[in-house]
């Protein structure tokens, strides 16, 4: 009973207690829930139509095309600016597809499998497959359907018949076809989408034969310029009230599809310091001793050299400039360096030389060997059988073609020593010194080759050359001295408000104001620089600075401002907008002066203008680029429709303003054929739809990238 009482006592705290424990489990089951949940709102690539992609859909398409890519291009890897390509690549393909799919659901629009079926194996294959390297003949650059079934039949192979390593590749294989009829499939449905979008756009008899008409209409003109810069800015005005108007007017020019940044930065490379190549100088001294003492040059150059010793014969053109003119007066056992070119010392010696053919041409039958004993027998035998046959008389090149008629009659081509150095001084001692003619049987490592050497060149001075190449590269020390001095400048007062000026005062080469897109690859071309871009569109903090490290150089950069998609603001596009009114006014200053001179000739208005005469011919109304102007509408307009020998102007262009006198008018003797003229124009607009039909698209369904979060 007085445990009872005791439990009854407490038992107001033990409630307390317990429900502080189950609100502590509530509040973090709801916390972290609140996580997760804001994870996953944050993990969104980009958005269509509301429909988000996440990191992990879009890195599984990116993993697929880089696969596909590397299986294309034979490449174990892909470099830094291959990777971004084909991040954007993936990105376009992407929200094509949720794009083409939300117009293809609307239309009725639809790729069966019977289409897909006849688009690879049928009478109209894929203009895809037909590009593919995979399924090109390499001799004809031209599809071969035999290559494609052969695909298929390996692909398709049961995989208990096969190696293990042999399912891993024909897995690979499966999984880029999959990859490959997806293209193929949104490929014809964008074609079926074009199609239909251009087929609503029709093209009726009057206008195909202005427009031919206009074609063949070519004219020659005589004219006079006056170039907006030759006038002053500050003789038009321009005001703020002016600049907004048009803004206001033309926002739909200012769109940002996507958002950019303003950032002002300066670079600073690293290269080697003087104490590197002094550094370096010491080790190249003490090599040319040890090479000048030395009977085995090989491993002198192989304890010092970045290149390998070359146990060959070269020509001179084999040689670089500095090497030619060593062994030009060298005597054999010479020495030249170690002297400094650029970043690195050369060291070297003169070996040997020798009067000998410079190439020889070579026909090979190449027969591997094993390494087993009883195998290398058979192989041995085979290849004596080869030689006594080809020793017998009948023909090299047949036999060679017997053996593999893709051998090109085991054609090797010319090749000098050090196209196969590789193989071996002993092959290349022998195929050099062989007769034109003569066959003999070689046996190399992994190899027995049948060779016959066909053709030699006339014989030329060679040379065997040591040569010791001793780069000087950056040390960690002077590494860290760059860096050390670059934090010093991150830890100045106010570095991110005074940022150009403490830069300047530094010496540092400051670049203000620069603007770059979420969308770029890289900061003025400079390779790897993608971080900084990214850096710049998660940083929160106007102003703030940070150094990053490159290969060869960092970059220290501060960020001015970033605005996002959408329309910009009239203060990043109020100078462009006044760059116009400028032009606009200086174009109305120019045409007010000049017509109240009353002038009658173009050589007044040449006068005028302080300028000369100019002619272009064979200008149409279709011209786009006019010789030595450009895009000039203005003449694009008197070329067709002005009277002849009649001064037309002044009147506005792009660069100035324009007098103009049509000298003479050419008709074409192309014959109209109105069905002919009809598909041109209705191509060029199913060209201008494809072009243009994707962008309304994405404004419509309000794509937004977010890629910038994630690289």
């Amino acid at each position: 009973m007085a445990t009872l009482q005791k439990i009854r006592n407490k038992a107001g705290f033990l409630i307390a207690v317990i429900g502080i424990a189950l609100l502590a489990f509530i509040l973090g089951d709801l916390l972290t829930s609140g996580s997760t949940l804001f994870r996953k709102s944050q993990d969104k690539v980009f958005e269509v139509n509301g429909k988000v992609i996440s990191t992990e859909e879009y890195f599984t398409r990116v993993t697929e095309w880089e696969n596909f890519q590397k299986l294309m291009s034979g490449e174990s890897s892909l470099d830094e600016n291959a990777s971004l390509q084909i991040k954007e690549l993936v990105y376009q393909q992407m929200v094509k597809e949720f794009i083409l799919d939300n117009q293809a659901k609307k239309l009725g629009l639809t790729v069966s499998k019977e289409e897909i079926n006849d688009l690879v194996h049928g009478e109209n294959i894929s203009p895809l497959l037909q590009q593919l390297p995979l399924f090109v003949d390499p001799k004809t650059g031209i599809y071969d359907r035999e290559a494609l079934t052969n695909f298929f039949t390996a692909i398709n192979t049961p995989p208990e018949s096969l190696k293990p390593e042999e399912r891993a590749l024909v897995q690979q294989y499966k999984s880029m076809w999959l990859f490959i009829e997806n293209l193929i499939k949104y490929q014809r449905l964008e074609e079926k989408y074009r199609t239909l979008l251009s087929s609503a756009v029709m093209v009726n008899d009057m206008e195909a034969k202005t427009s031919f008409d206009l074609s063949q209409q070519n004219a020659d003109l005589t004219y006079v310029v006056q170039n907006y810069y030759t006038i002053p800015d500050t003789l038009v005005t321009v005001e703020d009230s002016e600049i907004r108007a048009f803004y206001e007017k033309h926002k739909k020019n200012f769109k940002l599809n996507s958002p950019i940044a303003k950032i002002t930065y300066f670079i600073r490379e690293i290269a080697p310091s003087d104490e590197d190549f002094a550094e370096v100088e010491a080790q190249a001294m003490e090599a040319a001793k040890k090479l000048a003492e030395s009977t085995n040059p090989s491993a002198v150059v192989a304890d010092y050299s970045e290149t390998p010793y070359r146990d060959v014969y070269l020509a001179a053109n084999e040689l670089t400039e500095s090497q030619l003119s060593f062994v030009s007066s060298a005597n054999i056992g010479d020495m030249y360096g170690p002297v400094r070119e650029g970043n690195s010392f050369q060291i070297y010696k003169l070996i040997d030389k020798i009067v000998a053919p410079d190439s020889v041409r070579l026909r090979m039958i190449v027969v591997p060997t094993s390494g087993a004993s009883e195998q290398d027998s058979l192989v041995r035998h085979f290849v004596d059988s080869v030689f006594t046959v080809i020793k017998g008389g009948k023909p090299f090149a047949q036999v060679a073609n017997e053996l593999n008629p893709q051998s090109n009659g085991g054609d090797a081509g010319w090749v000098r020593e050090i196209d196969i150095a590789s193989v071996g001084n002993d092959f290349v001692q022998t195929i050099f010194s062989m007769p034109v003619g003569e066959v003999r049987k070689i046996s190399v490592p992994g190899q027995s080759i049948i060779v016959q050497v066909e053709e030699k060149t006339k014989p030329v001075t060679k040379y065997k050359l040591a040569v010791i190449n001793m780069p000087v590269v950056v040390s960690e020390r002077t590494s860290n001295n760059v860096d050390n001095e670059l934090n010093q400048f991150l830890s100045l007062p106010d570095v991110g408000k005074k940022f150009t000026e403490l830069a300047k005062q530094k010496g540092y080469a400051v670049v203000p104001n620069y603007t770059i897109s979420s969308t770029d690859f890289s900061i003025a071309q400079i390779p790897g620089s993608r971080n900084v871009i990214q850096w710049a569109f998660n940083e929160k903090e106007k102003g703030a600075v940070k150094k990053f490290d490159l290969t060869n150089l960092r970059i220290v950069a501060r960020l001015d401002n970033v605005i996002p998609a959408g329309t910009a603001p009239l203060s990043e596009v109020a100078t462009v907008i006044r760059n116009q009114l400028v032009r606009d006014k200086k174009a109305e200053k120019i045409i007010t002066e000049l017509k109240s001179k009353n002038l009658s000739s173009l050589a007044d208005y040449a006068e005028e203008m302080n300028t000369r005469p100019d002619t272009v011919r064979f200008v149409n109304f279709n011209t786009r680029n006019i010789a030595g102007l450009g895009f000039e509408p203005v003449l694009n307009a008197y070329s067709a429709f002005a009277p002849l020998n009649k001064l037309m102007g002044p009147a506005k262009g792009n660069m100035g303003v324009f007098v103009v006198n049509v000298d003479n008018r050419t008709q074409g003797t192309e014959t109209f054929v109105p069905k002919m003229q009809k598909n041109k124009i209705q191509g060029e607009i199913a060209y201008r739809l494809q072009m243009q039909s994707m962008e309304v698209l994405k404004d419509k369904l309000a794509v937004k990238d977010y890629r910038y979060r994630f690289y």
